[in-house]
């Protein structure tokens, strides 16, 4: 990185200082409390390109050209970056400073209240307040309009600004520093916390202070772009370099054939995708549960969106609540459902499974099957009935006799210490007791509930802790009969 080299440096700091008041040279040195002021430097500025003074091209006008709808009515008393003040007695004494100015030694300060000239009468301005309006009112570019338009550069993230109660706003990018300077409650004059970097013709430099960025501004000539972000990249000696645009990199002096692909980020991508369909909301209820997990890397954002095969948004989810399960997910009643994944505008994945026949319509006949459900022994009417709820023939037990599986194991082959936690329609749900967790165990999708780990468990007066699942169904296999 670089400092920025201006075009003009201090001839000798004297300069200033020797002046008396006659009137070849309406300088004198003073000691008043000068106020440090933006408005002060944006207009300096004016009127040192108004003048042809600090990088600008000669203009045709005359020598000391006012540019203001104003006038100061002076004396005036200035000060300096280095605490230097002086009353400035003429227009052409404070010409005299700005063209004396150097980085390490410009104007910063003036001193309230003050008087200018405006449609032939007399108005004080009290404070940097008044001075905004006052540039304002002329139809003058504010900092804040200045920021917005960066000219020939890009700013270099992150940036900070001090507002006037002193809260410092930290940017990280173009758009947040585009949205604050657009929004009229923010005022007209921010604050910029210096030093700042830009990527300035290529290369990255740095700015010390208000004065050197009008500085390199006013070295822009005619080039002025926006902060829209809409990066481009070139190839350049040292690699591969990003504009903040297309008008950037013109301003650079590259064209169009000159814009290389900028560095790929990294590519998100989604596997290992499950749909594990769960039972029926009811009998003639086209709806199910349906509980969705997958992988994922390189995600951007965090959290994912699921529509089904008609593209209806069925919602949004977190990817740490993963797996997540639908408590409705809706079926077309044939024999395959589907549904889309999608992180960001570019990550997706299909699924597609066989579900079950929710909308299906049973005979009356009564030859009862039975299932072992979350809180007993479940009787449906005929199998036609169990199959609607989401169970197979795999799922049918002896009616009165319950198996050997996590509801009854629960509190006789093992203990839980409580609380723990249950992931439950995409959120995580603590239960502090077995009747609790009872209500999340649905064995047509998962021989135990949905626990977060680690958990701990008393196996015979055996205290183990589990991090995941796998380890914790080898020990119920293990130790229960």
């Amino acid at each position: 990185m670089k400092t920025i080299k201006l075009l003009f440096f201090l001839l000798a700091f004297s300069a200033v200082l020797f002046y008396s008041c006659s009137d070849e040279h309406p300088i004198k040195n003073n000691e008043v409390a000068t106020q440090k002021s933006i408005a002060l430097r944006t207009s300096l500025n004016e009127i040192k390109k108004a003048n042809s003074i600090s990088g600008r091209a000669s203009k045709t006008m005359d020598a000391t050209t006012n540019p203001f709808c104003f006038n100061f009515v002076y004396p005036i008393s200035l000060s300096f970056n280095n605490g230097t003040v002086i009353t400035v007695s003429s227009f052409e004494g404070l010409i005299d400073v700005l063209s004396n100015e150097a980085p390490n030694f410009y104007l910063e300060g003036i001193f309230f209240p003050f008087q200018v000239t405006h449609t032939g009468s007399v108005h004080t301005i009290s404070s940097e307040s008044d001075f905004v309006a006052l540039l304002e009112m002329c139809g003058f570019d504010t900092i804040n309009d200045d920021l917005y338009n960066t000219f020939c550069f890009d700013f270099v993230f992150p940036m900070s600004i001090t507002q006037g109660d002193n809260t410092i706003l930290v940017f990280g990018n173009a758009d947040e520093l585009t949205s604050y300077l657009n929004n009229p409650n923010n005022g007209s004059e921010s604050n910029i916390i210096f030093p700042i970097s830009v990527l300035y013709q290529g290369e990255v430099v740095i700015i010390h202070s208000l004065y050197e960025f009008y500085e390199i501004t006013n070295n822009c000539d005619d080039c002025i772009c926006t902060q829209e972000y809409a990066p481009v990249c070139v190839h350049t000696p040292n690699g591969i370099v990003e504009y903040g645009n297309f008008c950037h990199a013109q301003c650079a002096g590259y064209t169009q054939n000159d814009l290389v692909s900028c560095n790929p980020q990294t590519v998100c991508s989604i596997s290992n995708v499950v749909a594990s369909p769960g039972a029926c909301v009811g009998i003639g209820i086209n709806q199910y549960s349906l509980t969705i997990n997958f992988s994922y890397t390189s995600p951007v954002g965090d959290t994912f969106t699921v529509r089904n095969n008609n593209n209806d948004l069925i919602g949004t989810y977190s990817l740490s609540a993963l797996p997540v399960t639908i408590p409705n997910y809706p079926t077309n009643n044939t024999s395959s459902d589907s549904l889309h994944i999608q992180i960001g505008a570019n990550c997706s994945a299909l699924a597609q499974w066989a579900p079950p026949m929710c909308g299906c319509v049973c005979p009356t006949d009564f030859d009862p099957v039975c299932v072992q459900g979350p809180s007993g022994i479940v009787q449906y009417s005929n199998s036609c009935v169990a199959l609607c709820h989401g169970y197979t023939a795999n799922d049918y037990i002896t009616c009165g006799v319950a198996p050997h599986n996590f509801s009854t194991q629960l509190g006789s082959c093992f203990q839980m210490s409580y609380p723990v936690n249950v992931q439950f329609q995409g959120a995580l749900v603590q239960v502090n007791s077995d009747s609790e967790l009872l209500q999340y165990y649905f064995p047509a999708t998962g021989s135990i509930p949905s626990l977060r780990y680690p958990i701990t468990v008393t196996f015979a007066n055996t205290i183990h802790t589990f991090a995941n699942q796998a380890a914790f169904n080898a020990a119920i296999a293990a130790s229960c009969p």
